[in-house]
């Protein structure tokens, strides 16, 4: 079960003013391009930026994507999480859609009757979150890493921290094996277990499978009390995307980090 009571997002404000304070006193020490230059790093994020912190020199500018791993590299992260996707689902979006519709009457009912209908549209949503990501097509899933993971992230630099070991992990996004498998010509295909919200995103060609950790995810960015308007901090929810980095060890054998 994924918080959502504001946590993850409020330690990732914190961290990413860390990450800051980092690179302002050693960015020229791990881009060769700042060396014996004057340099400021910058907070951005939120909804409006793609770029967690951005490092201004000269006319030019490192956008830098910060993601903190408290508790060791286990587990994964986020490069995606947007609603805006969901328009973009084409035949795999009808679940969806379907959901909002009954979830709009449902709006017009009293708060108490809304109430009682949370647990039951807990087990929809998930419902709804499996039948979207097993009607993804190799052409639909394509498209969507092309427009949500790869174009938005072309120009940015990963910066992972380890919380355990203490090391930051610095690499440019383009250096992730799914650039040259998309170029290449693998074929995306979605594996998602029965009655599961997320699927791995393997990359098939000539029978040969590759698994570069991506996973997607479905699910309400507020839960079900609050996609149903029944009571809470949160008034509404939607449903959004995630383009998700399991097996975060692997990966870094294969990106070529700078580890400061």
């Amino acid at each position: 079960m994924f918080p959502s009571d504001g946590r993850n997002h409020k330690n990732a404000i914190k961290n990413e003013h860390n990450t800051k304070a980092f690179l302002q006193k050693n960015a020229h020490k791990i881009f060769t391009e700042l060396k014996n230059k004057s340099y400021e790093v910058l907070s951005k994020g939120g909804t409006q930026y793609k770029a967690d912190n951005i490092i201004k020199y000269n006319n030019s500018q490192i956008n830098i994507s910060d993601k903190e791993k408290r508790h060791g590299l286990g587990g994964s992260y986020d490069y995606t999480n947007t609603s805006a996707a969901v328009k973009d689902f084409g035949s795999a979006g009808k679940f969806i859609n379907n959901l909002d519709k009954e979830k709009d009457k449902v709006l017009k009912k009293p708060l108490n009757a809304r109430k009682k209908l949370v647990e039951s549209y807990r087990d929809k949503i998930k419902d709804v979150s499996y039948l979207t990501l097993k009607a993804f097509t190799p052409k639909s899933l394509t498209s969507l890493i092309n427009k949500y993971l790869i174009k938005p992230n072309k120009e940015m630099t990963m910066f992972i921290t380890d919380g355990v070991k203490k090391k930051r992990y610095v690499f440019p996004f383009t250096n992730h094996p799914i650039n040259n498998l998309m170029k290449q010509g693998y074929k995306p295909v979605m594996n998602v277990r029965e009655g599961k919200s997320s699927g791995r995103i393997l990359f098939e060609k000539a029978k040969q499978n590759v698994d570069v950790g991506l996973r997607m995810r479905i699910h309400t960015n507020n839960g079900a009390t609050a996609y149903l308007s029944a009571g809470g901090s949160n008034k509404s929810a939607m449903f959004v995307m995630k383009f998700q980095q399991d097996g975060i060890r692997k990966l870094l054998g294969e990106v070529n980090p700078i580890v400061v």
